[in-house]
């Protein structure tokens, strides 16, 4: 691919290479989860891919983010297709869909931070934890703002950036049943930048009946609350 992985464009140790920029970034963010999205929810049947990272988004020469790496991937169990039930955590394979959330969670902290998963360059000194560990330290301490990209400071996008954070701090709490679904992830991240039109025509859809009104209309309410903060 003419743009590498993520992972390698992201955090290139080329000093002449300029920070990629915050729409750039979240562009990707926008379509690797819209990807993913579908492979949970839309695929026939669907796909647990079970090794997502920053490695396996690959970039091609407009930096359309392509997933690869499927050689753990696993088609999910079709015990019970209910929306509900596949959002509430009931799910046969729910353990797998919460990893799956949680993996691009660290995906999005990348790209807000610009740190390595495993390693915290602006950590203090004998910090040993890893990228979220380091996020949930900042925010408990009330510094989340803390763990933005400092090269994205000063460019008018910190409240994009910051919304984006929250999101991915969502995806990454330790209660699998607490973390949203993929499809929540793709439309709050979508919300956000809603102004940059990024989303295609072909958009993810989530076959929803009268049981399932509550869910969207819960959906609605956390996507005006995240574009209100």
């Amino acid at each position: 691919m003419e743009n590498g992985s993520l992972y390698n464009y992201l955090h290139t140790e080329d000093e002449d290479r300029k920070p990629m920029e915050w729409t750039l970034r979240l562009k990707i963010g926008i379509r690797a989860a819209k990807g993913f999205a579908w492979l949970h929810h839309n695929c026939n049947p669907r796909i647990l891919h079970r090794n997502i990272s920053s490695k396996c988004i690959m970039l091609d020469a407009k930096f359309e983010p392509r997933i690869s790496d499927f050689g753990l991937a696993r088609l999910m169990n079709p015990i019970d297709t209910h929306l509900s039930t596949f959002v509430n955590g009931e799910f046969g394979d729910l353990g797998y869909v919460a990893r799956d959330v949680y993996s691009f969670g660290i995906v999005l902290l990348e790209l807000v931070t610009g740190e390595k998963p495993t390693h915290v360059s602006r950590a203090p000194e004998g910090f040993r934890g890893n990228l979220v560990d380091w996020v949930a330290e900042l925010s408990a301490k009330g510094q989340l703002h803390d763990a933005i990209d400092q090269s994205l400071l000063g460019k008018g996008v910190e409240k994009e950036v910051f919304q984006v954070l929250k999101v991915a701090c969502n995806c990454v709490v330790e209660g699998p049943k607490e973390r949203p679904s993929m499809f929540e992830v793709y439309q709050l991240l979508r919300a956000i930048g809603e102004q940059y039109q990024f989303t295609a025509e072909d958009e993810v859809t989530l076959p929803i009946d009268g049981g399932d009104a509550d869910f969207i209309e819960e959906l609605i309410v956390a996507r005006e609350g995240i574009q209100s903060s």
